[in-house]
């Protein structure tokens, strides 16, 4: 099979297209100022942190009830009494709870009352140990009272409850018989009543929250308004049995969000007993002191600017603060910041007696300075009446203290922000006591403190602190390493059975002799440790439990999770997103030999495949835990821009722009002269005179890839010597024609016309002879347009003349544009053919399974079996010109075996089946053949001086033996030189100069055979292997074998230099046969002779 093969040069030419200050108080149960490191993990699981605490009376088992409310939604109670299990002094409250109270769980006793909201709305309540039940629905909180009178125990025959419905209604039930549900009447209710308004004796509604002023009186608060049940402030709601509205005793507001209240202390319901020896009896005087915010100032019932009323009997009972009429101002910027120490309180129970019970009020303000006013610190414990009602500094730099009022210790404790710890006040001395002093009970150090002085322990250990708590005679300070240091008195040491990370201080949780403060630490491992001393206890049934803040070292971590996305240039852009717990960020390239620190997206800029593996890391201070590794496999195929392109080209006041490699169908380029920017679409003409011309690349979405900048002068041209035409030919459209253009300065001369060799046409003659048009759109620049027919292999030329002199010639020639569909095969293995590349037209798509027998229009994927040769034809639906028709391989089956059985040719005979009788098989001759498809050797485009070019092309040879014989064949391909058509001689000015390529420009790279059917051999000779005039095999079958129908790849590749050999010169030439010229433009012709012959 012999076959010519040409191409054509030409010149180049492309389309377009304070750090935070955070306060604990000496009562408070948990917020501390610094945190130890813990670590984050992206998703915490299986713990909780701290969000809370809510303090109660139970007025039953006489002590603070202390509720500890979790993140993971756990409310941890703290059990009440003094008889507890050492190990147990917690309990896990319902989950399904949103608030429980319970009262008489004392020393062991039996639960007399608790009342559960379920987080339905559901109520609960349950008396004498008796079953819950139900005793209202859709309820969000509620509150109760004990109606009989003042400084009475709570008793469950009289007790009211009242439930606070979501749309501001109140309801009440219970006992009534004294006026104490406000529903209007004095008598029980079994089920729940609507409390009356007093100002309109209907429902009361609007209302939005509950305030339990104590376990007799209750507040409701609406925007605006503010009713109370009982008989506090001096009036009695029970005598009408309705609420009473007093509003005018606050100052207005409009939101009940801007009216709270709250206690001074977290001891709440705390009473001491006092003799009164002038009536000859003992009072217990309410101690509690309130504090109400509105709309964001604070105000008392007990006046703080004057001496505690606590020693003055008011009423039979002693002094209760709820009886007062009146608001104090509380000069404070932050209540939940200031805490009240009480001096010389005994709690009931106590052998002794109060004698001098006063108060000292703490501030830490938001600067960091501690500041106090009543009572002066070195007289807490032992009041000496001095009551001081302005604010003294005591310190600055301040994160956390604690207040120590009782007689043993009288101290305040204050932890500043560089980790120490230092104590100020009389420090168990009575301050009378002029002698060395006592040891204090909480800072082992002997003697009054009269300014802050360091706590350091006798190792001076005791540094780098993060939070501090007491009890009643421990002081615990914690360290950045997770060790407690324990002091008092008789004691210094450490506790480090565990790290921990926080303590927690409770309230004392009953009244009595061993009333006082406990406190737990808080274990890494998320346990609550009971501190007895320097001994630890762990809490049972109460785990997971961690600070506000602080998030646990896991032990696994989450790998990153990628997103991928693309820069300008397309390259592949990896964003890593990290766990937050991740201390080591890490990203690998090359398979996780080397590891790099990840600190901003990866670009990829390689091209092909890219493998990236990439992990978190958490450095727990032990050890290094990493996560499983991510590993992304990336295809990369970014747009390329060689380095110095583009390039501007100039000749004769003709701008091209070289885009070297550069893959311009992934690319807009652009022109801008002077200033004025449009799309490149062929070489420019430019005027005489100076001009700054920029080459711009954009991607698709018009971003810059790259631009280059000249300043071009463009002189008049010399006499005699003329500008030749630039041409430019389009593509085929759906009449099978072409565009063909020419555009040159018409001050320099006509322009002349000649095609296939014929005459040369003058300008004034031109549409004579050919269909366009003109415009000028400058005087210096001209443009015809012509429609020409597509006759493959038709040669055009253009020159200009003045008369006298002729310009070079620009030639075009027209070459067949290929427009081979691309195969697939989808998911059931049916043939999918992509049709995409197809000009702009009314195409009908047609394929035919008997070599054109039978034709079928395409309009999805189609079921053909296995490696059939199918036949595509494409053609105008509307005039019937035949765009292509040709025949092609399906590709392979999707299954694993790599050379399925091929269906069947009907060509071929008939399928034996095993329901045949008697088998009778019929060998019928065959033959030995070969198909050649798709050479194509695409338009050369002089660009610029190279060694040379490179132009590729992918073909395909499909044989055939059916002969049966098996004597083996040899497939062979030689090559003659690439000679051209007459080009021009640039001396002479005439096209009569005859150049060559040498074969040997042209290698080809040969792919691994395809069995379609047969034997299953590779009979391809697989290299790659440089042409010539010696035959070349490509493909080869040992006898008995290549018995079949075989698919053999291969790439062409051309290698165009940039100069070439002169064959045969015209009379008066400078050149003669065998010199070497430059590249000219022109067609080059070789014969490619393919040879296929039994045997080997």
């Amino acid at each position: 099979m012999k076959l010519e093969v040409g191409f054509m040069v030409q010149r180049q030419r492309r389309s377009s297209f304070q750090r935070t200050l955070s306060v604990v108080l000496a009562a408070v149960l948990f917020a501390p100022a610094l945190l130890l490191q813990g670590t984050n993990t992206a998703q915490g699981a299986g713990y909780g942190n701290i969000d809370g605490t809510t303090y109660e009376y139970d007025q039953i088992s006489k002590g603070t009830q202390t509720q500890i409310h979790l993140s993971d939604g756990r409310t941890i109670g703290v059990n009440t009494g003094s008889n507890l299990p050492v190990d147990s002094k917690f309990i896990t409250h319902d989950h399904n709870a949103k608030r429980i109270f319970t009262a008489g769980a004392h020393n062991g006793f039996t639960t007399n009352m608790q009342i559960k909201l379920m987080n339905n709305g559901d109520l609960l309540i349950r008396t004498n140990n008796n079953p819950l039940t139900l005793r209202d629905t859709n309820v969000v909180d509620f509150a109760y009272l004990d109606g009989r009178g003042e400084h009475t125990s709570m008793q469950l025959q009289t007790m009211s409850w009242f439930s606070l419905k979501a749309d501001g209604s109140v309801y009440a039930f219970g006992g009534g018989t004294n006026g104490q549900l406000g529903t209007g009447t004095k008598s029980d209710k079994t089920a729940p009543t609507e409390v009356i308004n007093p100002d309109t004796d209907t429902p009361l509604t609007g209302v939005r929250k509950f305030i339990q002023l104590n376990y007799n009186n209750v507040l409701l608060v609406t925007d605006g308004q503010v009713y109370k049940i009982g008989r506090a402030f001096n009036s009695d709601s029970f005598h009408d049995a309705k609420p009473i509205n007093i509003t005018r005793m606050f100052p207005a507001f409009t939101s009940a969000d801007d009216f709270e209240m709250g206690y001074l202390h977290k001891d709440v319901g705390r009473h001491a007993l006092w003799q009164d020896y002038s009536a000859n009896q003992t009072i217990q005087p309410l101690l509690d002191m309130r504090y109400f915010k509105i709309n964001g100032s604070y105000y008392t019932l007990t006046d703080s600017a004057q001496p505690a009323p606590y020693m003055t009997k008011l009423g039979r009972y002693g002094y209760d603060e709820l009886r007062s009429t009146q608001l104090y101002p509380l000069p404070v910027s932050n209540a939940e910041n200031v805490t009240r120490a009480l001096t010389d309180f005994k709690a009931i129970g106590n052998a002794s007696l109060s004698t001098r019970l006063d108060n000292t009020f703490f501030e830490l303000q938001s600067n960091g300075d501690l500041v106090s006013w009543g009572i002066p610190i070195g007289n807490m414990g032992y009041s000496s009446g001095n009551y001081n009602a302005s604010k003294t500094l005591i310190a600055s730099s301040v994160v956390k203290y604690l207040v120590a009022p009782h007689t043993s210790s009288s101290v305040v404790i204050i932890l500043q922000d560089n980790g120490r710890v230092y104590a100020l006040g009389s420090n168990g001395n009575d301050p009378a006591n002029l002698g060395t002093g006592n040891i204090g009970s909480l800072t082992g150090i002997r003697g009054k403190l009269t300014v802050p002085t360091p706590i350091e322990g006798t190792d001076n250990e005791v540094k780098d602190i993060v939070d501090i708590a007491a009890s009643y005679n421990h002081l615990y300070a914690l360290r950045d390493n997770g060790e407690v240091y324990v002091i008092s008195n008789t004691q210094y040491g450490k506790i480090n059975n565990v790290r921990y990370v926080g303590l927690l201080e409770v309230p004392p949780t009953y009244t009595g002799t061993d009333a006082r403060n406990e406190v737990y630490g808080i274990g890494e491992d998320g346990n609550l440790y009971y501190f007895q001393g320097s001994s630890p206890v762990m809490q049972s049934g109460v785990t997971g439990i961690y600070p506000s803040g602080y998030t646990p070292v896991p032990a696994m971590i989450d790998k990153p999770i990628e997103s991928l996305s693309y820069d300008k240039f397309e390259n592949s852009v990896v964003t890593l997103d990290y766990p937050a717990s991740a201390t080591i960020k890490e990203y690998s390239m090359d398979n996780g030999v080397t590891w790099v620190n990840y600190t901003h997206p990866i670009v990829v800029t390689s091209v092909g495949s890219v493998t990236i593996h990439a992990r978190a890391g958490l450095d727990t201070g032990t050890n290094i835990i990493y996560s499983d590794p991510l590993i992304m496999n990336i295809s990369n195929d970014p747009i390329e821009i060689p380095v110095g392109y583009p390039k501007l080209l100039e000749q004769d006041g003709v701008v091209t722009v070289d885009t070297g490699a550069i893959d311009l169908s992934r690319v807009q380029v652009q022109v801008e002269v002077n200033g004025q920017v449009s799309d490149y679409v062929s070489p420019i003409q430019l005027m005489n005179g100076n001009h700054t011309v920029s080459a711009i690349i954009l991607n698709a979405f018009g971003a810059e890839l790259a631009r280059v900048t000249d300043n071009i002068n463009v002189s008049p041209a010399t006499p005699g010597v003329l500008t030749a035409p630039i041409g430019h030919l389009g593509d085929v459209d759906s009449n099978d024609q072409r565009s063909l253009s020419f555009s040159f300065n018409p001050t320099q001369g006509f322009l002349q016309l000649q095609h296939d060799h014929g005459l040369w046409v003058d300008e004034p003659d031109i549409f004579n002879h050919y269909t366009g048009s003109s415009f000028d759109p400058d005087s210096t620049e001209r443009k015809y347009t012509f429609m020409i027919p597509n006759v493959i292999g038709s040669v055009y030329k253009a020159r200009v003349t003045d008369g006298v002199n002729v310009s070079a010639e620009t030639t075009l020639v027209v070459t067949g544009v290929v427009y081979d569909p691309a195969f697939l095969r989808d998911a059931n293995d049916k043939l999918v053919i992509d049709f995409s590349n197809l000009p702009t037209g009314n195409w009908m798509k047609e394929y035919s399974l008997d070599h054109g027998g039978n034709y079928h229009e395409y309009v999805g994927p189609i079921d053909v079996g296995a490696h059939l040769p199918i036949k595509i034809r494409v053609l105008d639906s509307s005039t019937g010109y035949i765009l292509t028709d040709k025949e092609y391989i399906t590709p392979a089956l999707n299954g694993a075996n790599p050379n399925p059985s091929p269906g069947v040719d009907p060509t071929w005979g008939t399928e034996v089946t095993a329901a045949d009788q008697e088998a009778i098989l019929n060998v019928i001759g065959g033959g030995l053949s070969s198909q050649f498809h798709g050479l194509l050797l695409d338009n050369i485009e002089i660009q610029t001086v190279h060694d040379y070019q490179m132009i590729n092309s992918v073909t395909s040879a499909l044989l055939e033996d059916s002969t049966g014989q098996g004597d083996g064949w040899t497939y062979s391909l030689s090559i003659t030189d690439f000679v051209s058509d007459p080009v021009l001689d640039t001396g002479l000015n005439t096209s009569d100069l005859i150049v060559k390529i040498p074969s040997s420009s042209l290698s080809v790279d040969v792919k691994s055979a395809k069995v379609l059917a047969g034997s299953p051999d590779q009979v391809a000779r697989t290299g790659n292997y440089i042409l010539g005039a010696q035959k070349q095999a490509l493909a080869q079958a040992e006898p008995f074998h290549g018995m079949g129908y075989y698919d053999i790849p291969m790439d062409f590749t051309f290698r165009v230099p940039s100069s070439v050999e002169v064959v045969s010169a015209g009379a008066g030439s400078a050149h003669q046969a065998g010199d070497r010229v430059g590249l000219r433009v022109g067609v080059y012709r070789s014969l490619f002779t393919f040879s296929l012959a039994k045997g080997i």
